[in-house]
């Protein structure tokens, strides 16, 4: 007869109950089997007699012997992954798991990143968490994001970083358009000034609002002002042009007629 009998294993995550049944169990097994055979032979006195020998054969027989025998009880929700095992290690979840997810707990799905619910059917918005994963702007997608630029920023080489552009910058000694220097120049003031506003027209729009072809020609025409180091060098130059020399036929120093 079969008994029963508690054994201690270690704890496993899914077991409710372990207990070990000692089972007979049937099985065949060889042997060597006597056999006796007759047969006539000589015997003292010159008689023939009749008398036995023993010879051995394999043969095959069925016995049975005891064997203990470990079943486990899973707990609810878990499940054996073959039925003579003595672990449930298996978890069972009433729906499948959704965009790659695994099974991990009873009707709990680990969920791949981008995606969450109990059976990973809801796509995580990383743009509205607290610590945005983008340094400017933020495109949710599905089970994923995507990060993109301001104007004048080209994203980085893993996609998650934003860096400056190359920008044109105004060379050292010219002046932001629109600002009028005067060096108190007395009666020539105002002729610096016209020939500062010839000088401007030379210059275009800010940088930031040329195109590629306008701002080719903005350094183009910068080339025809290298002689000079910077415009403070011009004005210095014109100063001393006004202060020094004395015009005739009723001109100035820049060629123009003065009306008296």
């Amino acid at each position: 007869m079969g008994g029963c009998s508690l054994t201690l294993f270690p704890p496993s995550r899914g077991v409710c109950a372990r207990h070990t049944l000692r089972v007979p169990m049937l099985y065949n097994e060889t042997f060597a089997q006597p056999r006796h055979q007759p047969y006539l032979t000589l015997c003292p006195g010159g008689r023939v007699c009749s008398t036995y020998r023993t010879t051995y054969r394999v043969a095959v027989r069925q016995v049975s012997r005891a064997v203990l025998q470990t079943s486990a009880l899973c707990c609810q929700g878990w499940k054996k992954r073959h039925a003579g095992a003595t672990t449930c290690e298996d978890a069972i979840c009433h729906k499948p798991c959704q965009n790659g997810g695994v099974c991990a707990n009873p009707d709990q799905c680990r969920c791949r990143p981008g995606w969450g619910g109990r059976y990973c059917h809801v796509d995580v918005d990383e743009c509205r968490m607290p610590t945005s994963p983008c340094p400017q702007r933020c495109l949710n997608t599905p089970g994923s994001y995507r990060c993109q630029c301001e104007a004048g920023f080209a994203p980085g080489p893993k996609g998650t970083s934003c860096h400056p552009l190359p920008t044109a910058h105004t060379p050292p000694g010219m002046w932001t358009p629109g600002f009028s220097p005067r060096f108190g120049l007395g009666g020539g003031g105002l002729r610096v000034e016209r020939a500062l506003g010839t000088l401007r027209r030379l210059l275009p729009p800010p940088l930031a609002e040329l195109g590629p072809a306008e701002a080719a020609e903005f350094w183009t025409r910068l080339r025809y002002l290298d002689r000079l180091d910077s415009l403070g060098d011009q004005l210095l130059l014109l100063e001393e042009r006004l202060g020094a020399c004395s015009c005739q036929d009723g001109r100035n120093g820049f060629g123009y007629e003065v009306n008296r």
